[in-house]
């Protein structure tokens, strides 16, 4: 009984969109332009609508809430069913589609019932009011064409019933929450100069110095470069999944009359925006606000997995970050001995250029490229085992007397230096700009000596 009914439906519903073709044939027929006359090109549905030149627009589903948009000062801002900021490019979306968007078929060129096309009342209304004209362009979406992907729609000042692509419907099917800027801090990363977290993980500043990130606070010690940047990208990004109050007079619900975790981003105009974080309504979820703002948002939780690394996360935890191209010069001290280094570049034998390695003191001798580049490779990927943030006297980690001290002069910018010093086994390294000191595994500073002492 279940084979023959199962068998029953797909017959049926062939025979249906096989009638919904034929149905959508016999009325359908090419586009003609408005004067009647066959054309190649389909027919725009706006005629010669310009985005630039659209000042409001209106979305009303049938039975929904109408979401109207305006342009003011050239932002846009939705004005229903709340007040809020428009997201920019949501909205230039839309317009491209009206702008761009073409008929497919005619259905009818006057339709007797429209309510047959799902136009009485429409599925979708949207109104396009356009700078210098006096009346609103209005585009009626009905309901979908059977048996395939387009969808029945019609101007307010025709007749003619036309299809459009169904993809373009479905872009009108907007809610408020969609069209809204769901942007949090509005901030751009090249603007924030300096960060201050609190929260359980402690209380700890960065700032950005020329192009570099140096922790402030507890400790002055350097910053990875890449994992800063990456976090200051996630808040300039940062956009919340939904509102939990749109106007919070009591910040208690949600954790926020006392935050568990706030970030303060100093920008490049001297002003301070605060991102306060409360309470996780779900998993990986969590409240949050801008510092002084009513407007309460729920935001994912990537903001929150980075803090809770805490503050040896943003460490650069390599010896020296150093690109190997930018290096020109290199001085190796072992004790008394000095062995310098200089970079040149040279025409190779097909005429591109190359660098050249050559040994400068105490005697002049060529170096294989091949070395110096492995030797800067092994600094470079050389990461600390441990940090020492409150570091005894120097002659305690053996670095009153380093027995390695390594100087690169840079392509641009001032020369950098690493010292390695050995005190009862343990090997500790020291950077300029930097109070904190660098435990580093014997085994790895013994193979970053051998492979700079083989220059």
């Amino acid at each position: 009984m279940k084979g023959t009914f199962v068998r029953t439906a797909v017959v049926l519903a062939v025979l249906g969109g096989l009638g919904g073709y034929a149905w959508f044939v016999e009325r359908g027929k090419p586009v003609k332009p408005l004067d009647g006359e066959e054309t190649g090109p389909k027919e725009k549905v706006f005629d010669g609508l310009v985005k630039q030149r659209v000042e409001e627009l209106l979305i009303e589903p049938r039975g929904g809430e109408a979401v109207r948009l305006s342009k003011r000062e050239n932002a846009w801002r939705l004005l229903a069913p709340l007040d809020a900021a428009a997201d920019a490019s949501q909205v230039e979306t839309l317009l491209g589609g009206l702008e761009n968007m073409e008929a497919q078929q005619v259905a009818a060129e006057s339709p007797t019932d429209l309510a047959e096309f799902g136009l009485e009342p429409a599925a979708t209304r949207v109104e396009v009011r356009v700078a210098g004209e006096a009346a609103p362009r209005v585009l009626l979406i009905g309901d979908k064409v059977p048996a395939s992907g387009e969808v029945f729609a019609q101007l307010s000042a025709r007749r003619r019933v036309f299809t459009i692509p169904g993809y373009m419907a479905q872009a009108f099917e907007k809610k408020a929450f969609d069209l809204r800027d769901r942007n949090l801090l509005k901030v751009q990363r090249d603007a924030v100069r300096g960060l201050e977290v609190s929260g359980p993980e402690g209380r700890y500043a960065l700032a950005r110095e020329a192009d570099e990130w140096t922790i402030t606070a507890p400790v002055r010690t350097r910053a990875g470069r890449y994992s800063v940047d990456g976090f200051v990208g996630l808040l300039e990004s940062l956009r919340f999944d939904e509102v939990a109050a749109e106007d919070a007079r009591d910040l208690k619900p949600w954790g926020l009359h006392k935050p568990a975790r706030t970030v303060a981003l100093k920008l490049a105009d001297g002003s301070t925006k605060t991102l306060e974080i409360g309470t996780s309504p779900a998993d990986k979820k969590f409240h949050a606000r801008v510092g002084g703002a009513s407007l309460v948002a729920v935001i994912p939780g990537a903001v929150v997995e980075d803090l809770e690394k805490g503050l040896d996360h943003w460490r650069a935890k390599r010896l020296l970050e150093i690109a190997t191209y930018q290096v020109t010069g290199i001085e190796i001290h072992e004790g008394d001995k000095v062995r310098k280094l200089a970079r040149s570049t040279v025409k190779g034998a097909d005429g591109f250029d190359e660098q050249k390695w050559k040994r400068t003191a105490p005697d002049a001798k060529d170096v294989e490229t091949k070395l110096v580049d492995d030797a800067l490779f092994k600094l470079g990927g050389t990461e600390a085992s441990a940090f020492v943030d409150d570091p005894k006297v120097l002659s305690a980690y053996g670095l009153d007397k380093p027995a390695f001290r390594l100087q690169l002069a840079m392509e641009k910018g001032e020369p950098v230096w690493l010292e390695l010093g050995q005190a009862g086994g343990a090997w500790h390294a020291r950077r300029p700009g930097d109070d904190a000191l660098l435990a580093v595994d014997a085994a790895k500073a013994d193979e970053l000596v051998k492979a700079f002492a083989g220059l």
